[in-house]
């Protein structure tokens, strides 16, 4: 009997070694370059970034733990995410933003 294995289609972060996850498809180029910023200004103990908007590049969903949230209110850490990918979102359509302090 064969047992076949949930597939994920997003990419994951882990701290403090920042081991990424087993991702089935590769990664956009907006991708790439939105999860680089957030890694290099928040070093994230957790992150998800994906296009949502079918591979054109203009709506992104990002789900992101970090200790540098901590204290933080929910608006502040969107601020804060805001303020990072300011030149990047002014871009965009849409962006879906979960936060949480680690």
């Amino acid at each position: 009997m064969i047992q076949l294995a949930r597939v994920s289609l997003r990419s994951y972060i882990r701290a403090p070694s920042k081991m990424l996850g087993t991702r089935f498809y590769s990664m956009t180029p907006e991708e790439t370059l939105i999860q680089e910023k957030l890694v290099k200004a928040l070093q994230p103990e957790r992150l998800q970034v994906m296009d949502i908007s079918g591979g054109c590049g203009s709506m992104f969903a990002i789900d992101i733990t970090s200790a540098k949230f901590k204290g933080l209110s929910i608006v502040k850490q969107h601020k804060l995410v805001n303020e990072i990918l300011k030149e990047d979102i002014q871009k965009w359509h849409g962006l879906q933003l979960r936060t949480k302090a680690n």
